[in-house]
């Protein structure tokens, strides 16, 4: 954490000047192999939630404190497919109903707590936060499924690593509007680095092409698409360099890269995740797969040069504000029109269009 980021005032300026933290999305909040027999807590979009799997071993999520006394649910067990709450053994199911009470009393229909939809999306635990999820009830459905990819879950696609960065403090809003933000990439990755370092490598850049565009079948989904070409002495080098393709699914929580490179077969699919755990805090996961032709050595160079050039916006992220009437100039990219593309997941809010 930077002298900036742990500054509460400081943050709290910066956090002034930004739509609300938790746009309506679909969030990671676990690994699928971190689940356990017992309650999982884990924490998504100012919220507390348990995690836990029911009869027919469905992942199921609810708020983390009991509706009676304000226990904490991950203290407890889980039984007959039910949390159990670890202070007067109240049982609550995966919509958030009180099913049993032990002094045998009849739950009531007000006797509940709050439930969020969950997917698991290979490998990851997702759950949908919205704005109406603010009452206790079951889990509105979502406007929305992540898209699954059949290369994987057929196995074309093999797992290939992952890597959890961790928190980095900025807005959720900053990694999408980066990608219409053209005229950043000479500047802060024109320099080839090496891979999961801050290394430049001498004499070495990168050439970059960037497009973004709007999804016309899915209005949740934009599309950012980067060539990048490698440079030895301002000469490119043939043959060189890869090509992404980024799917922008909702207002950034998951973000799938499909590489391919310009010098070999293969293909490398790798999924980023930003899930708001506090204003201005993103969890960011990433989790990569190959095909038969990928390495998991190939995949880690490839992941890892992204990782060391995503690195680089983090320093800028972390200090900056969000600047409502931005001074455009000719060469920016189509940053108002991402911000109206982004303003449709905040039911009640405008993010700056």
């Amino acid at each position: 954490m930077n002298a900036l980021s742990g500054d509460g005032g400081l943050q709290a300026e910066r956090e002034a000047t930004y739509p609300p933290p938790y746009p309506e999305a679909w969030y990671v909040v676990a690994r699928v192999e971190d689940l356990s027999d017992r309650p999982t807590q884990v924490r998504v979009a100012g919220n507390q939630v348990v995690l836990f799997r029911d009869r027919g071993r469905k992942v199921r999520a609810i708020g983390a404190y009991c509706p009676h006394m304000g226990a904490n649910l991950a203290d407890g067990v889980v039984r007959d497919g039910c949390v159990e709450c670890p202070f007067h053994r109240w049982r609550i199911d995966g919509e958030g109903r009180v099913v049993h009470m032990p002094d045998g009393q009849r739950p009531e229909p007000r006797h509940r707590t709050r439930s969020w939809a969950v997917e698991e999306l290979h490998g990851w635990v997702c759950v949908y936060h919205r704005h109406a999820d603010l009452d206790p009830g079951p889990a509105p459905e979502p406007r929305y499924r992540p898209e699954r990819l059949p290369e994987i879950e057929q196995g074309d696609l093999r797992f290939r690593g992952e890597y959890d960065a961790g928190p980095v403090h900025m807005h959720l809003l900053e990694f999408v509007e980066n990608s219409v933000d053209f005229q950043h990439f000479a500047p802060v990755h024109g320099d080839l680095r090496v891979p999961w370092t801050n290394v430049r490598v001498p004499g070495m850049r990168l050439e970059h092409e960037a497009t973004w565009r709007r999804d016309d079948r899915e209005p949740h989904v934009s599309w950012f698409e980067n060539s990048a070409k490698l440079a030895f002495r301002g000469k490119v080098i043939p043959g060189s360099g890869a090509v992404a393709v980024v799917r922008l699914e909702g207002p950034g929580g998951i973000i799938r890269f499909d590489f391919s490179l310009n010098a070999r077969p293969g293909r490398l699919v790798m999924f980023q995740s930003h899930t708001p755990v506090a204003p201005l805090t993103q969890h960011v996961r990433f989790r990569w797969f190959g095909d038969s032709n990928v390495s998991k050595l190939q995949a880690a160079f490839i992941v890892g040069n992204w990782v060391s050039q995503w690195r680089q916006d983090i320093g800028i992220w972390e200090r900056k504000i969000y600047q409502q009437k931005p001074l455009l100039s000719r060469g920016d990219g189509p940053v108002h029109q991402l911000r109206k593309w982004y303003s449709q997941f905040y039911p009640s809010a405008r993010a700056g269009a």
